[in-house]
């Protein structure tokens, strides 16, 4: 083998090596940016929740459940499957939340006196204050995983603590 021939294979080896360790860097960047935008897209996401769960529970009918809450899921399974008993958890929470605003609705169409008398706004603060935590939960986690700080889209509470 000629000197000419072996520092070229070396050339070669090299740049064949730097092509791979770009290959690498460029896709974790382009996953951190696509997580990042996710946890940013997730987060508004769940500040949207939380005025939308506020604004049935301030409404006079029950609008059924057409919340935000399935972006945040779509953003978690595209991005973050590791939140998986996380997201469940809020899930199983917002399950109990719509049971409680049904039944609420109904009582206070059926039986505005009985209603009037139940003790709808303790029960309600109670499960908003789970909300609330588990909300928390999520959102600190999605501001970890997504690598850069986020722009402060917690979900504030609009109900006192």
């Amino acid at each position: 083998m000629t000197l000419p021939l072996y520092h070229a294979l070396w050339i070669a080896t090299a740049l064949a090596v730097i092509a791979i360790a770009s290959g690498f860097i460029t896709r974790w960047l382009k996953l951190r940016e696509f997580r990042r935008a996710q946890a940013e897209e997730a987060l508004d996401a769940l500040a949207g929740y939380s005025e939308w769960l506020a604004a049935q529970r301030r409404g006079t009918a029950f609008g059924g459940d057409r919340s935000p809450l399935a972006q945040v899921r779509r953003c978690q399974q595209a991005a973050f499957p590791e939140f998986a008993p996380a997201m469940a958890a809020l899930l199983a929470l917002h399950a109990r939340l719509l049971d409680f605003l049904w039944r609420q609705q109904l009582l206070r169409t059926r039986d505005p006196e009985a209603w009037l008398e139940s003790d709808h706004d303790a029960q309600f603060m109670l499960l908003w204050s789970e909300h609330r935590e588990a909300v928390h939960a999520l959102a600190e986690r999605l501001r970890q995983r997504a690598g850069e700080p986020l722009m402060d889209a917690e979900p504030e509470s609009v109900y006192p603590v």
